[in-house]
């Protein structure tokens, strides 16, 4: 039976989570406190307040070159392994559908934790849309820079309209509200990352970082102007000291550094008229950020 969640669920909902996900019970508990919510969750159950399959989503607004439409962010896709192969998740997903439209989505997002599941979810209907270019540096690359650079510690709440103005150009942007950057901010920093406005020849602009295993420091979101790019690696460098250093960077960014495409987010549309730019105009690389990926 599928069916909306309920708080009377959350202890089995919690070891479903950990156990798909490999989470650990601090960082369960935390994405339960500050984004999970029974209301924004479809459960597939097979006695009554027993799931053993959910689906999360959250609202979000998408711009592009001529409107903003409304969207929703589906995440937590979870069965547990005794009940998979039965097609539990693809009948829940067809539930959620429907779900969204009635909620008035134009389109729903996702990001396929592996490579093997664009497949998967291509057989549901959903595109990839969504990729960005992965620049990896070791440290003996990064040339110290002459210009002086200002690193001051944020918030990616505080930085939304920095945010929303830096991409406006795209073709299409995930424009997370204030409560989504409150907790991507506190879920970076949870790992162990933090959000830094810099300061270059005048300019402005901000890294968003999470210190990852083996001394690799990745910039997660990045929006500076391309002739400092040099100059805040090596002000990220004399931070952080890494051994290796990858930034996530759109498709577009004009750069001499090599980059890898990285597909990262699959799109499937409701309603289709929004789905082409304007003829002449497509805007800059598209741009989706901080789900959980």
């Amino acid at each position: 039976m599928i069916g909306r969640a309920n708080e009377t669920m959350l202890p089995r909902l919690k070891h479903i989570w950990q156990t798909c996900f490999d989470d650990t019970p601090q960082g369960t508990d935390f994405v339960f406190s500050r984004l999970l919510h029974p209301d924004r969750m479809l459960v597939y159950t097979l006695q009554p307040d027993q799931p053993v399959a959910m689906i999360n989503w959250r609202m979000l607004s998408f711009t592009t070159p001529r409107s903003t439409v409304t969207g929703a962010y589906i995440f937590g896709v979870a069965t547990l392994p005794e009940h998979r192969g039965k097609g539990i998740s693809r009948r829940m997903m067809a539930h959620l559908h429907h779900v969204l439209q009635q909620e008035g989505a134009a389109l729903s997002c996702l990001i396929p934790a592996s490579a093997s599941l664009f497949s998967f979810y291509g057989a549901q209907g959903f595109e990839p849309h969504f990729s960005y270019k992965l620049v990896e540096m070791v440290a003996e690359d990064i040339e110290p820079a002459s210009q002086e650079v200002t690193l001051t510690r944020t918030s990616l709440e505080a930085l939304e309209p920095v945010r929303n103005r830096a991409f406006a150009g795209c073709s299409l942007f995930g424009a997370w509200d204030a409560e989504y950057l409150r907790f991507a901010e506190g879920e970076n920093a949870f790992y162990g990352g933090e959000t830094l406005e810099f300061s270059c020849r005048g300019r402005t602009g901000y890294a968003v970082c999470q210190t990852r295993q083996e001394g690799t420091l990745l910039v997660r979101e990045l929006a500076a102007d391309p002739e400092d790019l040099g100059t805040l690696l090596s002000a990220l460098h004399r931070r952080y000291g890494a051994k290796r250093y990858q930034l996530r960077l759109s498709a577009d960014f004009p750069t001499r550094l090599p980059g890898k495409d990285t597909p990262f987010a699959m799109i499937k549309w409701y309603d289709q008229s929004h789905k082409e730019p304007l003829p002449g105009n497509p805007g800059k690389a598209p741009w989706f950020a901080f789900g959980l990926d």
